[in-house]
């Protein structure tokens, strides 16, 4: 399914139908924005239900920030600064493996650098919303100092 289009995924799973992509897909030719944002801002899907796909469509996890525990240990091996640049939230550690909230897919992230400065031997990223992402980091971090 990865070479498929966002709008023939959802209406493939029956989130939208036909014509409700036909009317996203006009609407985008004048705005600009991704098909998805106008599904979302024209109440066709809901957002979490359209990041839900976009996780399938990307063959990576999504995740639901408001039902999980973010994990205090995750959040003291990236430094705030860190998170707000990339849009990410440590969300937990597993064994030498950090657990990433992104809210962009196709986002580059520098996972080297990022293992590194956790001091993990790997990234494992999963998605969210953006605004999910935006809300832990300040739920999160609240203006205290972190690093490694």
């Amino acid at each position: 399914m990865v070479n498929w289009r966002i709008g023939e995924i959802l209406v493939r799973k029956k989130l939208i139908d036909w014509k409700q992509l036909e009317e996203a897909l006009l609407e985008q030719e004048k705005t600009r924005e991704s098909v998805g944002e106008v599904l979302v801002r024209r109440k066709f899907i809901p957002r979490f239900l359209l990041y839900k796909t976009l996780a399938e469509r990307h063959a990576m996890p999504f995740a639901d920030l408001s039902r999980i525990r973010i994990d205090e240990a995750a959040i003291r091996r990236v430094p705030q600064s860190i998170a707000q640049k990339h849009g990410i939230i440590p969300v937990e550690i597993r064994g030498r493996t950090l657990v990433i909230g992104i809210g962009d897919p196709t986002a580059a992230i520098p996972e080297a650098e990022l293992a590194t400065l956790a001091k993990v031997d790997k990234i494992h990223a999963v998605l969210c919303t953006p605004e999910a992402v935006r809300a832990a980091i300040a739920a999160n971090y609240n203006g205290r100092k972190t690093g490694a």
